[in-house]
């Protein structure tokens, strides 16, 4: 468990009071209402306080006082450098606030230099920090994604005898795990795992079961809450991550090259909870050599129950719920937040890959 959701009492709210001035950049920016709502999720779904955050005064040079532990400083700086991406102005003097708080508490700077180029677009710094931690939840060592893509895109890729394991799975009783997966291929009109030039259904199927057990779409907002549960409940640090995702989704800066680009689609209330989700899991399936092949023939509520997963904060918690949420299948998503731009080159590739162009899974 993170040590981040075992503080409580005036801990909690001291930290609570660094978060804010962060949030508001030592006081020079007004708290907004999504930055208000994150902390007030963080005291509810983290800390399990009750804090007024309006009157939080709290100075950042306090923060040695207040925090000694090596993983809890991590995770408060993990937190706190969502906060600069929540709202496009003032990202920048936002960032320059966490930069003050991670000098208090004994960091360097390399952490606001990778905030402040992933505010300027250039993700390489922040991406290169988490290339171990993406790969351990998509279930694969990176340097084999690529080799997936190749295989697809030269038709040497598919699995017979996986296609067959999981079409078998339609014929289970529903809400047993492996008949949900199927309704979550349906729902998102992706082809099974097995599928030949099907590279996203196959680089990213445990992605796709971690969507499931934890009860997320396919959605932003739902890839958002698989990080931050996974990152509650990995031993791995999925802390960088988060932020480029919530980057990514809520201020439109493309973290990763092969999604989409949105804004507006952070919610504190789902997202601070799938945290504390995560974090109350008592078995971590982030991890390379986690076996879900018996899991899949077992009901899904037993698979949860034995892992410690609350059905309380799921977005998809009701046998009608799609997997592919309220906007529809991916790649045919229109919003006002919806952000248009060129492919990228990346982009391109996966689409030259295989028709299965799983922009957000």
């Amino acid at each position: 468990m993170k040590q981040i959701l075992q503080v409580r009492d005036q801990q909690a709210r001291d930290i609570l009071g660094l978060l804010k001035q962060v949030a508001t950049a030592s006081g020079s920016l007004p708290l907004d209402e999504v930055h208000k709502a994150t902390l007030q999720a963080i005291a509810k779904h983290l800390f399990h306080v009750e804090a007024d955050i309006d009157s939080l005064d709290v100075a950042l040079d306090d923060a040695p006082k207040i925090i000694s532990d090596p993983d809890l400083k991590t995770d408060v700086m993990n937190m706190a450098g969502i906060l600069p991406f929540l709202e496009h102005d003032g990202m920048t003097q936002r960032v320059d606030a966490f930069e003050r708080l991670g000098q208090s508490l004994g960091y360097d700077k390399k952490y606001a230099k990778e905030l402040h180029a992933l505010c300027r677009g250039s993700v390489t710094e922040i991406a290169l920090c988490q290339l171990r931690a993406l790969s351990l939840e998509s279930g694969m060592p990176i340097w084999k994604a690529p080799i997936i893509m190749a295989e697809s895109m030269f038709h040497m890729d598919g699995d017979r005898k996986m296609l067959d394991r999981y079409e078998g799975y339609s014929g289970l009783d529903p809400g047993v795990m492996g008949r949900v997966m199927i309704d979550y291929y349906r729902d998102n009109q992706f082809p099974l795992p097995g599928t030949p030039h099907a590279v996203f259904s196959n680089m990213l199927l445990i992605h796709d079961m971690h969507h499931v057990i934890a009860g997320y779409p396919t959605t932003p907002l739902g890839e958002i809450c698989v990080i931050a549960f996974g990152d509650g409940m990995a031993g791995a640090d999925l802390g960088k991550a988060l932020i480029g995702y919530v980057g990514q989704f809520q201020v439109g800066i493309q973290f990763d090259k092969g999604l989409e680009i949105w804004k507006n689609q952070f919610d504190p209330e789902f997202a601070i909870r799938a945290f504390e989700r995560g974090g109350d899991a008592t078995v971590d399936f982030d991890t390379f050599d986690f076996d879900f092949t018996d899991l899949l023939m077992q009901p899904l509520d037993e698979v949860r129950h034995k892992f410690n997963i609350s059905p309380d904060g799921a977005i998809i918690n009701a046998p009608g719920d799609l997997w592919c949420g309220d906007m529809g299948i991916v790649g045919q998503r229109y919003s006002k937040d919806h952000i248009q731009r060129k492919s990228s080159w990346f982009q391109k590739i996966l689409a030259a890959s295989g028709k299965n162009v799983q922009a957000e899974s």
